[in-house]
Protein backbone atom coordinates (compact mmCIF):
# COMPACT_ATOMS: atom_id res chain seq x y z
CA UNK A 1 0.00 0.00 0.00
CA UNK A 2 1.24 3.35 -0.46
CA UNK A 3 -0.17 5.00 2.35
CA UNK A 4 2.34 2.53 4.30
CA UNK A 5 5.22 4.64 4.57
CA UNK A 6 6.00 7.50 6.56
CA UNK A 7 5.11 10.86 4.51
CA UNK A 8 8.04 12.98 3.79
CA UNK A 9 8.17 16.88 4.25
CA UNK A 10 8.96 18.65 0.91
CA UNK A 11 9.01 21.69 -0.62
CA UNK A 12 8.31 22.78 -4.36
CA UNK A 13 9.29 25.81 -5.71
CA UNK A 14 8.25 27.32 -9.09
CA UNK A 15 10.14 29.58 -11.22
CA UNK A 16 9.99 30.76 -14.68
CA UNK A 17 12.25 30.96 -17.23
CA UNK A 18 12.41 32.68 -20.99
CA UNK A 19 13.58 29.84 -23.18
CA UNK A 20 13.57 26.15 -22.85
CA UNK A 21 17.73 26.55 -23.01
CA UNK A 22 17.80 28.33 -20.02
CA UNK A 23 15.54 26.56 -18.10
CA UNK A 24 17.75 23.16 -19.07
CA UNK A 25 20.76 25.45 -17.69
CA UNK A 26 19.26 26.16 -14.16
CA UNK A 27 17.83 22.46 -13.78
CA UNK A 28 20.76 20.64 -14.44
CA UNK A 29 22.71 23.33 -12.22
CA UNK A 30 20.02 22.80 -9.37
CA UNK A 31 20.62 18.96 -9.82
CA UNK A 32 24.68 19.23 -10.04
CA UNK A 33 24.72 21.25 -6.32
CA UNK A 34 22.23 18.17 -5.40
CA UNK A 35 19.45 21.45 -4.75
CA UNK A 36 16.68 19.32 -6.18
CA UNK A 37 15.73 16.14 -6.41
CA UNK A 38 13.70 16.51 -9.40
CA UNK A 39 12.89 19.31 -11.73
CA UNK A 40 10.08 18.94 -14.05
CA UNK A 41 9.45 21.68 -17.15
CA UNK A 42 6.42 22.55 -18.90
CA UNK A 43 5.58 25.33 -20.90
CA UNK A 44 3.10 28.30 -20.29
CA UNK A 45 1.42 31.59 -21.52
CA UNK A 46 2.20 33.67 -18.38
CA UNK A 47 0.34 37.14 -18.04
CA UNK A 48 1.65 40.31 -16.37
CA UNK A 49 1.98 43.72 -15.41
CA UNK A 50 6.04 44.62 -15.69
CA UNK A 51 6.70 48.00 -15.51
CA UNK A 52 3.31 48.96 -15.62
CA UNK A 53 2.69 47.46 -19.04
CA UNK A 54 0.60 44.41 -19.78
CA UNK A 55 2.76 41.46 -20.56
CA UNK A 56 2.09 38.16 -22.20
CA UNK A 57 4.92 35.67 -22.86
CA UNK A 58 6.07 32.31 -23.59
CA UNK A 59 7.59 30.84 -20.67
CA UNK A 60 9.16 27.21 -19.36
CA UNK A 61 7.61 27.03 -15.70
CA UNK A 62 10.00 24.96 -13.44
CA UNK A 63 9.11 22.88 -10.56
CA UNK A 64 11.51 21.96 -8.56
CA UNK A 65 11.20 19.55 -5.96
CA UNK A 66 13.59 19.88 -2.80
CA UNK A 67 13.37 19.32 0.66
CA UNK A 68 12.63 21.72 3.65
CA UNK A 69 16.83 20.88 5.06
CA UNK A 70 17.88 22.26 1.42
CA UNK A 71 15.42 25.11 0.09
CA UNK A 72 17.69 27.77 2.20
CA UNK A 73 20.52 26.94 0.24
CA UNK A 74 18.41 26.73 -2.65
CA UNK A 75 16.61 29.97 -2.38
CA UNK A 76 20.01 31.47 -1.86
CA UNK A 77 21.91 30.02 -5.14
CA UNK A 78 18.93 30.28 -7.26
CA UNK A 79 18.53 34.16 -7.88
CA UNK A 80 22.05 34.61 -9.19
CA UNK A 81 22.13 31.53 -12.09
CA UNK A 82 18.47 33.15 -12.69
CA UNK A 83 18.25 34.74 -16.21
CA UNK A 84 15.59 37.06 -15.41
CA UNK A 85 16.47 40.34 -13.12
CA UNK A 86 13.46 39.18 -10.59
CA UNK A 87 12.89 36.02 -10.68
CA UNK A 88 9.50 34.23 -9.32
CA UNK A 89 10.19 32.33 -6.03
CA UNK A 90 7.13 30.84 -5.16
CA UNK A 91 7.21 27.95 -2.09
CA UNK A 92 4.67 25.30 -1.43
CA UNK A 93 4.56 23.21 1.64
CA UNK A 94 3.78 19.08 0.12
CA UNK A 95 4.31 15.79 1.06
CA UNK A 96 6.36 13.40 -0.51
CA UNK A 97 4.39 9.92 -0.52
CA UNK A 98 5.55 6.21 -0.24
CA UNK A 99 8.68 4.83 -1.94
CA UNK A 100 8.88 8.74 -4.18
CA UNK A 101 9.35 10.38 -0.67
CA UNK A 102 12.32 7.87 0.66
CA UNK A 103 14.13 8.66 -3.60
CA UNK A 104 14.04 12.06 -2.44
CA UNK A 105 15.69 11.85 0.41
CA UNK A 106 18.13 9.70 -0.42
CA UNK A 107 18.53 12.05 -4.00
CA UNK A 108 18.98 14.75 -1.59
CA UNK A 109 21.68 13.17 0.44
CA UNK A 110 25.31 14.35 0.42
CA UNK A 111 27.19 12.63 -1.51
Amino acid sequence: MILSSPLQTMRLVLTTCADQTSADQLARHLLEQRLAACVSLLPITSHYVWLGEFQQEQEVQLVIKTSAQQLPRLLKVLPHHHSYETPELVVLDASAVGSYGDWLVKALAPR
